[in-house]
């Protein structure tokens, strides 16, 4: 093969990124023949490996009513802008946003991906945290992105870290590097098990930073409960000299 200019150029690497594809569409095909997908929240057939069908994906809830600034947290006076918790103590993060509620589709995706491993779930997501970015474009720029870390011995349980598989598929679909910038040095009690004030204290000292910089850093998980992982990890990542924390979820319970 040769350009107009006469230099000769070679059609291997085209032919390896041809075949590449080829051979991804024929393994779906066939996963699809050996094992007929059927939506992960309703349970109808859907075709290739599609998690959600068309009409489920449609009705992935919202956040709905009056919310927080800062965390998305509902208010209760549509008159103030900040919550409670947001108005009187540092968050360590600057600014959190969600797809939507811990509740209907997203509850059903974010579990299959944690407890049943359907990993192909991580990809669906990623495409919706990059298409929310795109729409919405709530945190400005930023250089980094990273990702809520797991204990190794969590890592070892569970085979994969999701919030990981997150930030690397929103990375690459929105061409921004994904880094770990922080690990998870102490082992906790399962957040989900304690009271608000607990979690706070169970998470103290927990995270470790392994790469500073000066960026402005958007942070990934795959749930927000109280806020207190992301806040934990904002701050570490704050003192490792990040100009700004963004924090971005799946879903907010």
């Amino acid at each position: 093969m040769t350009m107009s200019g006469g230099t000769r150029t070679s059609s291997y690497g085209w032919r390896i990124s041809y075949n590449a594809v080829l051979l991804r569409w024929l393994s779906e095909g066939l996963l699809s023949l050996l094992f007929p997908p059927r939506c992960l929240q309703c349970g109808v057939p859907t075709p290739r490996l599609e998690v959600l069908c068309k009409q489920c994906e449609a009705q992935l809830p919202i956040l709905e009513g009056v919310r927080c600034w800062q965390c998305q947290d509902l208010l209760e006076d549509p008159r103030v802008d900040l919550c409670r918790a947001c108005g009187t103590h540092d968050r360590g993060f600057d600014l959190a946003r969600f797809l939507g509620p811990y509740e209907g589709g997203w509850s059903t995706l974010v579990r299959a991906l944690k407890f049943d491993r359907e990993q192909a779930v991580a990809r669906f997501l990623s495409e919706r945290l990059a298409a929310y970015l795109a729409a919405n474009t709530p945190f400005g720029d930023f250089g980094l992105i990273t990702f809520v870390p797991m204990s190794r011995r969590d890592r070892r349980s569970r085979g994969f870290n999701q919030a990981r598989l997150l930030a690397t598929g929103l990375g690459a679909r929105i061409g921004i590097p994904v880094c770990k910038t922080l690990a998870k040095v102490q082992e906790t009690s399962p957040q989900a098990a304690l009271p608000a004030r607990e979690r706070r204290r169970n998470l103290r000292g927990a995270f470790q930073l392994i790469r500073s910089g000066k960026e402005k850093v958007l942070l990934v998980d795959d749930i927000y409960t109280t806020g207190s992982t992301v806040e934990e990890c904002a701050r570490t990542l704050k003192r490792g000299g990040y100009e700004a924390v963004f924090v971005l979820t799946v879903a907010r319970a």
